[in-house]
């Protein structure tokens, strides 16, 4: 079942109210899953280790991450994540993509609400992690919506989704855009707000993408 915003006055003042907490609030009750699954075949690396501006972009991830989050963990079957002294976990379900980092997280957290980002998104922005995680608990899953479409890789899932998660994969449903509609979705429409700016969801997937992300700094 999908979600939209409450409309009208009651939409203004819960709005009006996030806005004004999410600068300087850390959300404590909410680890970060940051997904890095391996090696990608179309960049031939592992994207979340490619150095940005001499550091890792996971690195810059992290950074952005550990203000706003009570513990930040890496998904990944790559030992080399151990190198950023963070807790580091495999996929329970390997070979499936981002399906399977989400179900590791989720199997993994000790949090009700957990937020959950790719490897390769070098322009994410703490506050703009915060704002969305301030309606964690109005649903199952809260995603932003870019030019229209879910962000699926940029939001907040429920300890709740995981066995209907899990059910989805056994049923061979593993593409995120489907899968998240089977849940309780809260699409945040951000076109007016200025921390959803087109770098924020820049995502590196091949050499091309890597080049252009670079002359943005």
């Amino acid at each position: 079942m999908l979600l939209e915003l409450p409309q009208g006055k009651r939409l203004i003042q819960l709005k009006n109210k996030i806005e004004a907490q999410f600068v300087t609030n850390k959300i404590n009750h909410i680890n970060a899953y940051i997904l890095a699954g391996g090696k990608s075949s179309r960049m031939g690396t592992d994207k979340g280790l490619l150095l940005f501006n001499n550091k890792p972009i996971v690195q810059r991830i992290i950074e952005q991450l550990s203000p706003a989050v009570n513990e930040v963990i890496i998904v990944s079957n790559n030992h080399e994540y151990e190198q950023f002294g963070l807790p580091v976990i495999e996929d329970l379900i390997k070979d499936i993509g981002p399906a399977g980092g989400i179900h590791a997280a989720l199997s993994h957290t000790q949090t009700e609400q957990t937020f959950i980002v790719s490897c390769d998104m070098p322009f994410i922005a703490a506050n703009a992690v915060t704002y969305v995680m301030q309606y964690a608990t109005h649903s199952q899953i809260v995603l932003p919506l870019f030019h229209g479409k879910i962000q699926p890789l940029f939001g907040v899932y429920s300890r709740q989704c995981l066995p209907k998660w899990k059910q989805l994969i056994e049923r061979g449903i593993i593409k995120l855009q489907e899968m998240v509609t089977y849940f309780d979705l809260l699409k945040l429409d951000n076109q007016k707000n200025e921390l959803f700016h087109d770098l924020l969801f820049t995502n590196i997937n091949n050499e091309d993408d890597f080049q252009n992300a670079l002359k943005q700094l």
